[in-house]
């Protein structure tokens, strides 16, 4: 039922979410209006134009979509002995991707080719509500999660540096505002926004922000500009000359943190979290 409540929200109707899910539009209806009596609130609002959800419609929407990925998750992990042993969903911050986890998924899946892996890249927000929730297994991130059952431990510390577009000047007091103006504000963490606001309080509220530090430097790259972004993740652009470090700007240093379900019986993942640690001592 949840996922016939999601296609609805998409489709804007119940005739094209039928369609969709290959149904009649009387079973879709069917399937709202119990979901409707076992939740005690109505969901949508039927009109001509289509089906508005409601407050209450709003307020299921994420729990309907964190049923929908944790149904997927048991139904893979179910299906996953056909084929492999067992299933692991991993979440990752787009910018600790390389090369922490592509190193560890690439070591992982030569020594355990009995497992399937399933990546999925996020915000701090949605990882850590998905490892709430239990629909992944391991999440690397850049703020430790506090979440009855969760285990978040000091991974390695990373380095974040400002850098720049190559034909951008070096920002100085004097162009306090013009830095201002140009600097892209990527969404590190709490910990990391409270470092660098120390050293620039006047950065505190940016004109752009990204969610995903992976689009903010492709902005940069293509538009110039400053930011602070993970010295593993601009490495490869400062060696090709694409992108130079601010002079003299401070260097933020950053906690990386592992998060797993503490106290799980489970015969690989010891193995999988130890990769991981033994790869940080390498980063």
């Amino acid at each position: 039922m949840a996922q016939t409540f999601l296609a609805i929200v998409d489709c804007g109707n119940f005739r094209d979410a039928a369609k969709r899910l290959h149904v009649t539009q009387s079973t879709v209806s069917a399937r709202i209006k119990s979901l409707e009596e076992q939740l005690g609130k109505p969901l949508f609002v039927r009109n001509k134009s289509g089906a508005t959800m409601t407050v209450a419609g709003r307020n299921f929407r994420d729990c309907a979509l964190s049923f929908v990925q944790l149904w997927d998750k048991a139904r893979y992990k179910v299906a996953s002995t056909r084929s492999y042993q067992d299933y692991f969903r991993i979440g990752v911050r787009p910018s600790l991707w390389h090369p922490l986890t592509m190193n560890w998924l690439q070591r992982v899946q030569r020594q355990f080719p009995a497992v399937a892996f399933h990546l999925h890249f996020g915000i701090a927000s949605d990882l850590v509500r998905k490892m709430q929730e239990g629909v992944l297994d391991i999440a690397v991130l850049l703020t430790a999660p506090s979440l009855p059952g969760i285990e978040a431990e000091k991974l390695y510390r990373e380095d974040f540096l400002l850098v720049s577009g190559c034909d951008d000047p070096v920002p100085s007091p004097e162009r306090a505002d013009e830095f201002a103006a140009r600097y892209i504000d990527i969404e590190w963490g709490e910990e990391f926004r409270s470092n660098r606001d120390h050293y620039y309080p006047y950065l505190s509220v940016a004109g752009l922000t990204f969610s995903m530090g992976s689009y903010g430097l492709q902005y940069l790259l293509r538009n110039g500009g400053y930011g602070y972004f993970p010295r593993t993740m601009v490495q490869a652009d400062l060696d090709r000359k694409a992108l130079k470090v601010v002079n003299e700007a401070p260097v933020i240093s950053q906690q990386i943190y592992l998060a797993h379900a503490r106290n799980v019986d489970n015969v690989f993942l010891p193995d999988l979290l130890n990769h991981f640690r033994a790869l940080a001592k390498e980063v």
